[in-house]
């Protein structure tokens, strides 16, 4: 198996999910991600948001992210009362909310509108944006879904998540470029990891992002594109190697060819 890794001449910043250092006490993990030279965390959960930012204020990082979740059903939805707490905990950052919007029993759109205006009011008093993340089997899985709810929102300060992972499991057959060409005003967010281009199960499609044959290089090229400036989240769900060891393997890969800072250039390896 090769992969192939391009980025582009000058790398965004690149921030593991808190699921990269799960294992580890958030002191811990934290101080392992100063280490590396990462420069903060995302996609924190709200009930573990105050223990991460007192780690990362120890060591100079920022929380990116907080990663929360909401049901939509048939007459209504609910969501993680943790979630407003959080969002004011981050009030004055530039902190992303990621909404992950599940299925509860038989959900309506009318509801997953309301729900997002609901997050995006909280948000809002806070200065922060919400980006709707798309993810496999629930509610919001593609996204373009999650762009049409962004937009019926009304809320000038919701937006969308691209996430790889999502997007080969969900969207296999999809066009990569037109997919994030039609997202390109409301991406506010992306998130990758290596991945086999035909990956069926996490096992496949979350890797160290040295590892894998989808093309890195294509959606960096994408992304630059379409203007796409923001930082990049690396996801780690389901990795089961050491995190020191991953970590560092998947933050060479994405400044490796930034080195001379000349002309970016395809480089392969065998695995």
């Amino acid at each position: 198996m090769t992969m192939a890794v391009l980025l582009a001449a000058e790398p965004a910043p690149l921030y593991p999910f808190q699921n990269a250092v799960r294992a580890l006490p958030p002191e811990e993990g934290v101080a392992l991600l100063k280490e590396l030279g990462y420069p903060g965390i995302g996609s924190v959960y709200p009930q573990d948001l105050a223990k991460y930012q007192a780690a990362c204020k120890k060591e100079n990082l920022k929380v990116f992210s907080i990663y929360c979740s909401a049901k939509v059903h048939k007459n209504g939805f609910t969501y993680d009362g943790k979630i407003p707490a959080a969002i004011a905990l981050l009030q004055g950052t530039d902190a992303v909310i990621e909404l992950n919007v599940q299925r509860g029993d038989d959900p309506q759109e009318a509801h997953a509108v309301n729900l997002v205006k609901q997050v995006a009011a909280d948000a809002k008093a806070a200065g922060l944006k919400v980006v709707l993340y798309p993810h496999w089997n629930d509610y919001i899985e593609r996204v373009d879904h999650a762009l049409q709810i962004a937009k019926a929102s009304g809320c000038d300060n919701v937006g969308v998540a691209f996430n790889l992972c999502h997007f080969l499991k969900v969207q296999p057959t999809d066009d990569l470029a037109q997919t994030i060409a039609a997202a390109k005003d409301h991406l506010w967010s992306v998130s990758i990891c290596g991945a086999d281009r035909d990956g069926k199960d996490w096992n496949t499609l979350i890797r160290p992002l040295d590892q894998g044959t989808f093309d890195q290089s294509a959606l960096q090229s994408i992304l630059k594109k379409q203007s796409y400036q923001g930082p990049v989240g690396l996801q780690c769900y389901n990795i089961t190697i050491p995190p020191r060891q991953h970590l560092t393997s998947s933050l060479t890969a994405w400044k490796l060819p930034h080195k001379d800072q000349g002309s970016p250039t395809i480089r392969h390896r065998g695995e």
